[in-house]
């Protein structure tokens, strides 16, 4: 039995639904805060995620989603595939996030959130396929979804820190 079915169990559907309403709860916390709340960075003693705002969280999960829709599309086409590099985790360094893109980052990252659970209700036996990562040798896409839902769910504790720690009476401006 492959490792990532003995380590996670067989609980693709369990983790489909996991991974769907990630996105809605995304939407959820960030409706309505005004541009003041979506900038604001967290104090460095507040121990969250690299200090990011819920721009830019928001903007490394839609870039993340990005790279990973592309390596579940090869991994389903091919075992052996090439898995790129995961570069998102730099998004909020360099490419400086703007308030004007906010509704396009938690849109697209809504949208290919979809893409992604669509190719997975579909991967059938592609569950065992795996990549092959340049440092870390093969992933299986059980394992590498496994890996998107973790991150989802630390993306999901700052946000909520960040939703959080936002002064009472702050304005609700953005829709």
């Amino acid at each position: 039995m492959p490792t990532s079915t003995r380590r996670y169990g067989s609980n693709q559907r369990w983790l489909l639904k996991a991974l769907r309403e990630v996105a809605h709860e995304v939407q959820q916390l960030t409706h309505g805060l005004d541009d003041a709340i979506l900038t604001r960075r967290p104090p460095p003693e507040a121990g969250l995620r690299e200090d990011w705002s819920i721009l830019e969280i928001v903007g490394f999960l839609h870039d993340s989603e990005e790279e990973d829709v592309r390596s579940v599309h090869a991994i389903c086409a091919r075992s052996g595939a090439r898995l790129a590099e995961r570069r998102a985790h730099l998004g909020p360094g360099e490419r400086r996030y703007r308030l004007e893109q906010f509704q396009h980052l938690l849109w697209g990252f809504a949208s290919l959130r979809e893409e992604l659970l669509w190719t997975l209700q579909w991967a059938e036996g592609s569950w065992e396929h795996h990549g092959i990562h340049r440092h870390r040798g093969e992933v299986t896409l059980d394992q590498f979804v496994h890996e998107i839902n973790e991150r989802d769910l630390d993306a999901m504790w700052s946000l909520r820190r960040l939703r959080e720690a936002a002064p009472a009476g702050s304005g609700r401006r953005r829709m």
